[in-house]
């Protein structure tokens, strides 16, 4: 029987061996009809005994909600794992180089709700990617679509070299102990395979768009303050049913803030170190891919932070699912301090190194790093711990543009004055912007975020500074395009805006 695992799944359901797999020649169909020649199979797999009323069960029945013929019902279990292998069969290749895509008909009974897809080879099963769809759920009947050139945060990249012969779907994929949608049916159709592009995402009886799964832009900022759901995570010891909180020895408690370190408001947590000399903290641990703690216009993490020592060692690592991928190391000084860790900062990395694009899903900190605790033990205060652009208090932060740069007129003839809109920024203090115009030979369908590349055939106009410029026949039969120099104490960030829809006549 299987258990339960924080690992989720990654090895539960794939305790099955075969033959050798060979490339399928075209994509693999699954319809669940009488005539279906997929070789489909329906084997759930979930925690606790099979007689309860909520665990995974799926059967083939008749279409629902308009869709007819054949459909898999699958009624979801209880255990967040819990899910259904649809192929098991080493002579076929269920996706490969160029054929990344996996589409799906699914009829959900509640919306917001992940979809998650496993394949893996079925001889070696640590040889296994997995994806999310690219939506989130719609109530009723949809196409889904699922991408394998983009991996689950935390789980390995496809690769050619290990085949992919078995298929497992997930539905409402959550890391909670209880599905929402336990005891509730998830219905299956026309499971396409090596797909060499995503869906419409008509569906099969219904559509409705879905908000794409990815890692939200959220900005979040740790007060521990009543109402903080995240921050309240950490007043705990760390453990698989709770991996959040205070991990090597000790404790946390939210408590009132000491040494006025609480900044906004007045609630702390605050680590007493009792234990190993890496004690640390775990502030985040999303499998789920729902949050961002860097990018590219967001590479800090801050905090305020009470130390009871000078010149203090304090680590933040950064994790892709159990790698430690970055590490960077400062100095606190005795009282109250407001630290800041930039990643986008190579030569100040102690270990490894960071990419703006990659979804980190661990963040963890270390007071006193390395030091042994001391008797009577010490306390560290942490407050306001801010992620992916939130701001600490008493930190500054570079200027992100959060809305592109765009020109508000859908005319372009001479003689017309052009009107830019700067846009939507972020970032703390004083802020000031500059104008830039540009008049180019080709078109840009999309905003950018640095002055035009050479491609574009751009060139500056000179002397125009401004938010608006006047259409003159040096124009004619160009584009247009303005670009927003954003500049701070922290540094300049661009916004282009994209081209005009037309040539000026």
């Amino acid at each position: 029987m299987l258990r339960k695992s924080l690992t989720i799944f990654l090895a539960l359901p794939l305790l099955v061996f075969g033959i050798s797999s060979a490339s399928a020649a075209t994509p693999l169909v699954v319809t669940f009809e009488a005539n279906d020649t997929s070789g489909f199979v329906h084997i759930d797999f979930d925690d606790g005994p099979d007689t309860r009323p909520a665990f995974q069960k799926s059967t083939v029945v008749d279409g629902v909600d308009g869709v007819g013929g054949k459909v898999l019902k699958v009624v979801r279990g209880t255990a967040s794992w819990a899910g259904t292998t649809i192929i098991k069969d080493g002579t076929k290749t269920l996706i490969k180089t160029g054929s990344l895509f996996v589409t799906a008909n699914i009829n959900s009974p509640a919306a917001g709700k992940k979809m998650l897809m496993k394949i893996d080879n079925k001889d070696t099963p640590t040889q296994s990617v997995e994806a999310y769809a690219t939506q989130s759920s719609v109530v009723g009947w949809h196409e889904y679509t699922f991408d394998f050139s983009v991996q689950r945060p935390g789980t390995e990249a496809f690769s050619a070299a290990k085949p992919a012969t078995m298929a497992s779907i997930f539905f409402d994929y959550t890391i909670n102990q209880a599905a929402s949608t336990a005891g509730q049916a998830y219905y299956l159709n026309d499971v396409t395979f090596a797909s060499e592009s995503a869906g419409t995402g008509g569906g099969g009886g219904g559509g409705g768009g879905g908000e794409p799964v990815v890692a939200a832009a959220t900005p979040s900022l740790l007060t521990y303050e009543d109402g903080d759901t995240l921050g309240a995570l950490g007043a705990a010891e760390a453990n698989p049913g709770h991996p959040v909180g205070i991990f090597g020895g000790g404790s946390a408690a939210i408590v009132n803030a000491p040494q006025d370190v609480g900044g906004a408001g007045n609630k702390v947590l605050a680590l007493t170190k009792t234990g190993a000399q890496w004690t640390g903290y775990n502030v985040i641990v999303d499998t789920e891919g729902a949050l961002r703690i860097t990018n590219a216009a967001f590479p800090s993490v801050t905090f305020n932070y009470l130390s009871p020592k000078a010149n203090s060692p304090v680590a933040v690592q950064l994790f892709v699912g159990e790698t430690m991928e970055a590490e960077m190391i400062q100095n606190a000084d005795l009282g109250v301090n407001t630290l800041k860790f930039d990643f986008s900062k190579a030569a100040n990395l102690s270990v490894g190194s960071w990419s703006a694009s990659k979804i980190y899903t661990k963040l963890v900190i270390f007071p006193d790093f390395l030091v042994a605790v001391s008797t009577p033990a010490d306390v560290y205060y942490f407050d306001n711990i801010a992620i992916n652009g939130a701001v600490t208090p008493g930190n500054s932060v570079k200027p992100a543009n959060v809305k592109a740069t765009s020109i508000s007129n859908k005319t372009f003839k001479i003689g017309t004055t052009l009107s830019a809109l700067k846009g939507t920024w972020a970032g703390t203090g004083t802020v000031t912007y500059k104008y830039s115009w540009y008049r180019c030979t080709n078109k840009a369908t999309n905003a950018a975020s640095a002055k035009p590349v050479s491609a574009n055939k751009c060139f500056a106009i000179a002397g125009q500074a401004s938010s608006r410029y006047k259409l003159t026949k040096s124009d004619k039969g160009k584009y247009l395009r303005v670009l927003v120099t954003a500049t701070n104490s922290e540094g300049t960030t661009y916004s282009l805006s994209k081209s005009t829809s037309g040539k000026v006549s």
